[in-house]
């Protein structure tokens, strides 16, 4: 009887190392955004360097190929509303990735699972002081009505970062040996 659970035991090992190599953790990607070829309507959003803001509410970038994108790391210490698109193909085909509301993270971490060759972002709300903006609007009879409204600050977007994730397994090569 001992044999037998001997060949058992060594089975489920096997098998449990066998399966742990499948279930490795994969690495992250060199980030899309800063490679060559990669354009934006915003440059200082993608260039690598925190220190770099761009205030736009719309920034759009295109890669010079369509990539798998597993994850979105925007730096940003005041966007609150935004919305996250991918292309799909044809000249103003978008999908939705993300929607968020009411963020108050400064490194917002986006899984995500999605092949494009673009990816655009829509700022719909900002946080922190509002200030008003001064308006003069006319009644019917032409006398100036002075107003103030309130006006978000401009968003701050320090970085967006794509990632794809890197192959963990290594081609075996035909000339040497499995075992």
């Amino acid at each position: 009887m001992k044999p037998i659970y001997i060949v058992l035991f060594s089975l489920i090992i096997s098998l449990l190392i066998g399966c742990s190599t499948i279930f490795v953790p994969q690495e992250l990607s060199e980030n899309y955004a800063t490679m060559p070829g990669v354009i934006s309507d915003a440059p200082e959003a993608i260039d690598g360097d925190l220190n770099t803001i761009s205030s736009n509410n719309r920034i759009h970038i295109t890669l010079p190929e369509k990539k798998s994108i597993r994850k979105i790391i925007i730096h940003s210490p005041n966007i609150s509303n935004f919305i996250i698109y991918q292309s799909i193909g044809g000249e103003g085909e978008w999908r939705i990735i993300k929607s968020i509301k009411g963020n108050t993270q400064t490194k917002i971490e986006i899984p995500t699972q999605v092949t494009t060759d673009a990816i655009r972002m829509f700022i719909t709300d900002t946080k922190g002081i509002r200030f008003a903006d001064p308006g003069e609007i006319k009644d019917v009879d032409g006398n100036p009505n002075i107003f103030s409204r309130q006006v978000n600050v401009p968003p701050q977007i320090q970085e967006i970062e794509l990632y794809g994730l890197i192959d963990s397994f290594k081609k075996i090569d035909s000339k040497e040996p499995i075992f």
